[in-house]
């Protein structure tokens, strides 16, 4: 199993769908991503970031709310 050489530390830290986890050799990831992935996973992650960025637009980060 691998993780993106970009993958975050902070477990906190909102992933790119690009990172996300791959359930293979990193190697592998442009070559057989959607193979190994149901369908709908990578369809999913890139929604809910499209999701992400629209509810966060316009409201402060939690370091500056506090």
């Amino acid at each position: 199993m691998a993780l993106h050489p970009d993958f975050p530390d902070s477990p906190h830290a909102v992933l790119e769908p690009s990172v996300r986890w791959f359930p293979a050799d990193e190697a592998l990831r442009e070559s057989s991503y959607e193979k190994l992935l149901p369908p709908l996973v990578h369809q999913l992650r890139k929604k809910v970031k499209t999701w992400r960025g629209k509810a966060m637009k316009g409201r402060p980060t939690p370091v500056s709310a506090f």
